[in-house]
């Protein structure tokens, strides 16, 4: 295996790694943006539980508001996170694109070693081949 070979291996094993730390972001984000559906859920049947069907509402009204101040802070931190995990996305997609054009540059030049090498046997034999019906 020629020096080229193995620098385009090592660049396509790079590239699986960062392909997997992309998918992991991916799934993070995600994982952040089912979270904020469910905390706007929660805080929408917080507020639809405040009717005024009984007359004991009252006596909860206080533990409800800071139920749902709790969670507008939940909801407001996950936002944070949601976008640190953006950028995080966003660098990662970067690297595997950039990973990728070296990859396909290595993979390239190894191509072309190994054409040139595979040209110059074939030339060799041809000569050697020459040489003997010449004799």
């Amino acid at each position: 295996m020629s020096g080229e070979e193995a620098r385009a291996g090592r660049l396509e094993r790079l590239r699986s790694v960062q392909t997997r730390k992309r998918q992991v972001e991916e799934w993070r984000l995600a994982e952040m943006k089912r979270e904020e559906i469910a905390l706007a859920a929660h805080s929408v049947e917080i507020l639809q539980s405040l009717g005024d069907q009984s007359l004991l509402q009252g006596l909860f009204l206080e533990a409800k508001a800071t139920t749902l101040r709790r969670n507008e802070v939940k909801i407001a931190s996950n936002r944070r996170v949601q976008v640190e995990a953006e950028l995080s996305l966003r660098e990662a997609q970067g690297v595997e694109k950039r990973l990728q054009r070296a990859c396909d540059d290595a993979r390239g030049l190894a191509d072309q070693v190994s054409e040139r090498a595979n040209l110059d046997l074939a030339l060799q034999d041809y000569l050697t081949a020459a040489n003997a019906s010449f004799e």
